[in-house]
């Protein structure tokens, strides 16, 4: 049973749900933390299934994130995408391709990542907090996702009110004074740290600075006591990610609609 999350009870299935999958959970509970169950700009539900948690769904933005485990039913995930008219689905890759096989579209698909290396620690000067046009500006530059799917305007609002309540961190690295790359903590949970939206202009790969700003981020949610996760972009990222400590822990997909 799909049922949308309006109760203070609910809230302790919901955290369990996200910690199903660490990635998509944690986006999901951040975003509870960040909005509160009663705000129209994101939306939370909670899958019951004999009476536990079988999934954590938040939908923002169009893109509806889910944390489910093998109960989750995907009749009703995909009744929900289309009742809101969703245009993107992100979760583990069983799941959606299930969806797909009741909703069509198309997948997206690399690995979970989670860090298994040791201590990250160093120096990083050339690393500032981001200044959010300019880092979208080198996201764009970056990657298709960023060209197609999002809007300056959304994109930043749900930012800043995730900066402003300590629930990300978003940064720059400048060689020689100008911006070439950015990375961010996009999302926490009580275990774990999100590394998201690596991305180095293409004029400036090839130097390590991908890795650069990987580590740097690795390091500040280890400072937490905390374990750094992330999706890898594609299949090739992802043996970039193993040259810094992570290591494949399952499969994500991102289904379009």
């Amino acid at each position: 049973m799909l049922v949308p999350l309006t109760a203070p009870t609910q809230i302790s299935a919901f955290s369990t749900a996200c910690s199903y999958e660490h990635v998509f959970g944690s986006r999901a509970l951040s975003a509870l933390r960040a909005y509160g169950p009663g705000d129209v700009r994101a939306r939370f539900y909670l899958c019951v299934e004999d009476g536990f948690p079988a999934a954590a769904l938040c939908l923002s933005g169009g893109v509806l994130s889910v944390s489910a485990d093998g109960r989750a039913n995907p009749g009703e995930i995909a009744a929900l995408a289309q009742a809101e008219r969703v245009g993107e689905i992100d979760a583990d890759r069983t799941l959606t391709d299930a969806l797909q096989r009741l909703l069509g579209g198309t997948i997206d698909s690399s690995y979970f990542m989670v860090y298994r290396g040791g201590p990250q620690s160093g120096m990083f000067p050339d690393l500032v907090p981001g200044d959010l046009r300019t880092v979208f500006s080198i996201l764009q530059q970056s990657h298709e996702y960023y060209r197609q799917h999002l809007q300056y305007e959304s994109w930043s609002a749900d930012l800043r009110l995730r900066l402003s309540k300590g629930l990300a961190e978003v940064w720059q690295l400048e060689v020689d004074g100008q911006p070439v790359g950015t990375g961010s903590i996009a999302s926490e949970d009580d275990e774990c740290g999100i590394i998201a939206a690596v991305a180095v202009v293409p004029e400036f790969r090839h130097r390590g600075l991908g890795g650069c700003i990987s580590r740097f981020l690795t390091g500040r949610i280890q400072k937490k006591g905390k374990t750094p996760r992330l999706i890898s972009g594609n299949d090739g990222v992802a043996e970039l990610y193993r040259q810094v400590g992570f290591e494949t822990c399952g499969r994500w997909g991102e289904l379009y609609l």
